[in-house]
């Protein structure tokens, strides 16, 4: 589950990871799920990516957007999951109950945080959350995107980049061995080999010949000979996975 802090008081917002990191080790025991905890003490910096996270911490007091503002702000860059609004100076319940906004999700938690009270949040945004979507994350040249179902394509060694194709038709470059990242993709069966330099997403394929397959992005990659069942297999599992 990954979750964001935004505070602009450096003092909270250190305590609420802290507090948050508490919680992880609590999951873990409870689920082996982590909590994994991005800080933010700069509005622009947390809006570039906010649909990502399952939860929402925020409390902007300094300086304008505050708090409130940048809920309305999330809520309108897409984010569904919940924005707690943590009241110190600002009284975060008056200012929604007169501002006339309809925020889905909207929670509040009261400053100093108390344990009690954020393990119950927690748990309220683990319901809402629901079952885990194995996601994939992806660093690359241009930022973080996180791979979920059949948001990967394709893969392919170029040098020492691999070359990802994400189904929205943008590629994204990453720094690494085509067999370490096969390995992260095990909660992907869909994906498999098709070369030593290059791994396919079967529930994309156009189409299949002798020796090559195309991919419904129009690229082909032919097939090696030590892959030639690998298609096959991916998809047995796949049907497997359906049938459980």
């Amino acid at each position: 589950m990954h979750i964001a802090v935004c505070d602009d008081n450096i003092a909270d917002r250190k305590q609420t990871e802290r507090l948050l990191g508490r919680q992880s080790d609590r999951f873990f025991k409870e689920t082996g799920e982590r909590l994994y905890i991005d800080s933010y003490g700069n509005v622009e910096a947390f809006l570039r990516y906010p649909q990502m996270y399952d939860g929402l911490f925020v409390d902007m007091t300094l300086q304008e957007p505050t708090g409130l503002a940048i809920a309305k702000l999330l809520v309108d860059a897409g984010v569904v999951r919940p924005i707690v609004l943590c009241v110190s100076r600002i009284d975060y319940r008056k200012q929604y109950e007169e501002s006339g906004l309809d925020i889905p999700n909207l929670m509040f938690i009261d400053k100093p945080i108390r344990v009690a009270e954020l393990t119950a949040m927690m748990d309220k945004i683990r319901e809402i959350k629901g079952d885990p979507i194995p996601t994939l994350e992806l660093r690359g040249k241009d930022g973080t995107f996180y791979a979920k179902n059949d948001d990967i394509v394709s893969v392919k060694k170029h040098g020492s980049e691999l070359i990802i194709q994400i189904a929205d038709g943008h590629n994204i470059c990453l720094i690494d061995e085509i067999y370490n990242f096969y390995d992260q993709c095990a909660i992907f069966p869909q994906i498999c080999p098709v070369s030593d330099n290059a791994l396919i997403n079967v529930n994309h394929i156009k189409k299949t010949g002798f020796g090559k397959v195309t991919m419904d992005s129009g690229e082909s990659f032919g097939i090696s000979f030590t892959y030639r069942n690998a298609i096959a297999e991916a998809r047995n599992i796949i049907k497997e996975n359906n049938r459980n």
